[in-house]
């Protein structure tokens, strides 16, 4: 299976050769980060690999007003690796995970009070993330980058998943009594 960080570089790149820095750029202005997480070091070591296994290729390029950067371009052989990564991305059906679910798993090795603080503080995050999540579709909404649609849906789906999280805190939050045992 094709790496979720080759699939989101070479999904950019199919668009127009960009370097590592354009990149992470796009990442961000397409909301990305809200609905799949990948980080900067990644992006870099990723280039590396996909120019080596021939999915993109990478011309340096001098710098006008910086640095020299290196400019990468999908290949034929990219393109069909993108195909094949986001097409074997559908029936998979892992666990949506969560960073709390480890402790949640475990809150019978905890005082009910700290268990309760535990969960407070999770909703916390949550609501400060649908409030994110709401800024960053608003700003999605007035853009013209391209791919805007899905990205407002994938931010949708994000805020669903969070309401549901938060009503189903709550429901943990009653019945932990019983979940102690």
């Amino acid at each position: 299976m094709i790496s979720k960080v080759d699939v989101a570089i070479l999904g950019l790149l199919v668009e127009e050769p960009l370097y590592g820095y354009e990149l992470l750029e796009r990442f961000r202005e397409r909301g990305m980060g809200g609905w799949v997480e990948i980080g900067k070091a990644s992006v870099y070591q990723a280039l590396r690999r996909l120019e080596a296994r021939g999915h993109v290729s990478g011309r340096q390029q001098e710098g006008t007003e910086g640095p020299d950067r290196r400019v990468y371009r999908i290949t034929r052989s990219g393109r069909d690796r993108l195909r094949e990564g986001l097409v074997e991305r559908f029936p998979g059906a892992a666990p949506y995970e969560t960073d709390s679910a480890l402790s949640l798993g475990f809150a019978h090795l905890l005082s009910p009070e700290e268990v309760r603080r535990g969960i407070s503080v999770r909703e916390g995050a949550l609501r400060a993330r649908r409030e994110a999540l709401q800024v960053e579709r608003a700003r999605l909404a007035s853009s013209q980058v391209a791919g805007r649609g899905a990205a407002v849906r994938l931010l949708e789906l994000q805020d669903e998943l969070a309401r549901a999280e938060l009503a189903w805190l709550a429901s943990f939050r009653r019945d932990l009594a019983k979940l102690r045992r």
